[in-house]
């Protein structure tokens, strides 16, 4: 009996800890109304830039883009501790037109610069540094260069073409983080497209601010392309085995963080 007891506490304290490793992983919350060619789920933000294949042509010139800009904010600023981090990704294909590294080229990204919140977790291995931008709110740039272009050529000559831009979440923070944007960068860092948190494109180019009396002004509505299905191209990247990782750090930190709660 004595043993028995034994096994079933300890098989208790597995799940619990299992149970706390889960509930310490930073994760993305989810869309709330999600466009049409916007993959969204907790470890990814996946949004579809040109897949004719499935109805989706935005309009933009592949060739013009040369960064991501993404906007990201803590959902529970409380719980904010700035363990966060993940992969900026820009994805073109089909492989047998492209190189097959650049099916899914991802830059890593880690922690966030918050004087103002006294944290500094950026590591400086990570190929990008976030920017503070506002309150519990940062940015996150990816450029484009040789090791993660768009091969526009063969894209836009393959009826299998496709270019598809993510951000990934595999933190460890106690605060889910929300995607509050995403721009499109020309060579000099400018925004020429931008994006909401739902994934509908805010405007193809900069431009004026519309006037109350202009009621047909369009530029700021959003447009979502029709019949997308499936995600083209988006192989195993291993974030299961990073998630784990972050899930066993999270542990040892979980007892204390949940003790004191941000004040």
């Amino acid at each position: 009996m004595k043993i028995a007891k034994i096994l079933s506490a300890a098989a208790a304290c597995a799940v619990a800890a299992a149970a706390l490793a889960v509930s310490a992983s930073a994760e993305l919350t989810l869309a709330d109304a999600p466009a049409s060619n916007l993959s969204s789920g907790t470890g990814s933000w996946m949004l579809k830039l040109y897949v004719p294949s499935e109805g989706i042509d935005l309009g933009i010139n592949l060739a013009d883009i040369k960064g991501i800009r993404y906007t990201f904010t803590a959902a529970e600023p409380e719980w904010f501790e700035g363990n966060t981090g993940g992969g900026l990704v820009i994805s073109c294909g089909p492989t047998s037109v492209t190189p097959a590294d650049h099916n899914w080229a991802s830059a890593n990204w880690w922690g966030v610069v918050d004087e103002d919140l006294e944290l500094d977790t950026h590591d400086e291995a990570a190929a990008v540094k976030t920017v503070k931008v506002g309150d519990y709110t940062y940015s996150a740039t990816v450029m484009i260069d040789d090791t993660n272009c768009i091969y526009v050529d063969e894209v836009t000559a393959s009826p299998d073409g496709y270019v598809q831009v993510a951000f990934q979440e595999w933190g460890s923070d106690m605060s889910a983080i929300t995607i509050t944007g995403m721009e499109l960068l020309d060579a000099s860092g400018n925004a020429f497209a931008s994006f909401d948190g739902n994934g509908n494109m805010l405007s193809d180019a900069p431009s004026a601010p519309s006037t109350p009396s202009d009621p047909s002004d369009t530029t700021s509505k959003p447009t979502t392309p029709s019949n997308p299905s499936g995600d083209k191209g988006s192989p195993d990247t291993g974030v299961a085995g990073v998630a784990a990782a972050a899930g066993v750090a999270a542990l040892a930190a979980g007892a204390v963080v949940l003790a004191k709660k941000r004040k």
